[in-house]
């Protein structure tokens, strides 16, 4: 067991995993020495190159979660990482705060809400903080409107407007276990936009449709789900909520578009219309005809938002204060995912053509980049633009939802 004492500004962790994703935290973290240090990791193979590059770096590897945190004390280390499956992430979580570690939890937090909902119980009953790696969030740019949303400089917020495609080709959806998956093993897992490479895009529409702290809270949704690739899942969705404070949120996201759009969120207030595009260049249009152009010059790529998102959450833990992002903040996203579930009867096929890109054979939706943006400009499903394909999903009241699934008979018969 390790018996270095903890120093007072090094964060000491613990990572369950250390290869695939979590070498990219392994990497992130040895560009901030002065502020953590990583002394542990897992694997499930010991003769993974993986694994002996961390013993090569001192790290100690474990062959198991168990066995981590039987050597590990919150005295000697002070959070552990969990980069694993979607399915995973309760049992992780839930099992490294009982032994008495802070958790930094990739996104999505848990599949479904009853699960986040014990992990906000019991980080209130712990006094350990659950922090949801939702970088962009922490992007400057984000920041630097959501601050200026909470001034009240632009009045009151009526609609966010999200929407993104990104082209995906069929090895994307292969590239695990759970890729694609709707429940394995017993287990739900939701993988699809919502709740994996776009799950960004919705948790920013709806940190910016608030000027408080946190995301706004879903009431009211609908949603459709497409599914063009051969997985259970959906890799296109369309969802419209309604906020707790009456702001409307309008969702468009698909993987399966031969041109890349950015994430790009329109928040259209009182006094301007604003676009944040790929959380990072803002272009403001005031009601009295100024422009504002904005961007960030720092920022280089999607990884400077995950250091400084690192940052931030180890400087608030060695100061044993709450992350700006925890699961308790993350519920109105829960709320959002699920409830987008619960509204479409399940992820319908859709005709879709191929190409090869340079990544691979993709399948894609003729068409799906400009019906994207014609929905969010008009706030309309694709049902209601008439699309042939398309199918309408439920309305559903999440005013007091807090169990998936509850309300679409599709997932209740599959519940574990």
């Amino acid at each position: 067991m390790p018996t270095r004492p903890l120093e007072e500004n090094i964060l000491k962790l613990a990572m369950i995993g250390c290869g695939g994703y979590a070498g990219d935290w392994i990497d992130r973290l040895a560009e901030i020495p002065d502020l953590c240090e990583l002394i542990a990791v897992t694997t499930l193979d010991p003769d993974d190159p993986a694994a002996q590059a961390c013993r090569a770096k001192g790290l100690l590897v474990y062959n198991s979660v168990d066995e981590l945190l039987d050597h590990l004390s919150p005295e000697t280390c002070s959070a552990v990482i969990v980069p694993t499956s979607i399915d995973s992430h309760y049992e992780y979580a839930f099992k490294v705060v009982e032994r008495g570690f802070h958790v930094l939890l990739e996104k999505p937090p848990v599949s479904v809400i009853q699960d986040l909902d014990r992990l906000i119980k019991l980080q209130r009953e712990s006094g350990k903080f659950i922090a949801i790696t939702f970088q962009h969030l922490y992007s400057t740019g984000v920041q630097r409107l959501k601050t200026r949303l909470a001034s009240g400089e632009f009045g009151a917020i009526k609609t966010v407007r999200a929407h993104a495609v990104w082209p995906r080709p069929e090895s994307y959806f292969s590239r695990s276990f759970w890729s694609g998956r709707i429940q394995m093993d017993g287990r739900w897992v939701l993988d699809g936009t919502l709740g994996n490479p776009l799950a960004h895009l919705m948790a920013e529409a709806l940190y910016l449709a608030t000027p408080d702290l946190g995301m706004a809270i879903p009431v009211h949704l609908e949603a459709e789900l497409y599914q063009t690739n051969n997985i259970e899942s959906e890799d296109t969705s369309v969802v419209r909520i309604k906020t707790k404070k009456g702001v409307s949120v309008f969702y468009s996201a698909s993987l399966c578009g031969t041109k890349l759009m950015p994430i790009c969120c329109e928040i259209e207030t009182e006094r301007a219309v604003i676009r944040l595009t790929d959380h990072a260049q803002l272009e403001i249009t005031y009601s009295d005809g100024r422009k504002e152009l904005q961007d960030d010059p720092g920022r280089n790529d999607h990884s400077t938002d995950r250091c400084l998102m690192i940052e931030a959450i180890i400087r608030k833990l060695l100061r044993n204060e709450r992350p700006m992002i925890t699961v308790e903040e993350c519920r109105p996203y829960m709320l959002a995912w699920n409830g987008a579930f619960e509204s479409a009867q399940r992820p319908v096929a859709v005709p879709f053509s191929k190409k090869e890109i340079e990544a691979g054979i993709m399948r894609f939706i003729p068409g799906i980049g400009e019906l994207g943006q014609k929905a969010v400009k008009e706030q309309s499903l694709f049902s209601e633009l008439g699309v042939e394909w398309a199918v309408a999903g439920t309305p559903v009241d999440l005013t007091e939802y807090t169990h998936f699934p509850s309300i679409n008979p599709e997932w209740i018969d599959r519940s574990p």
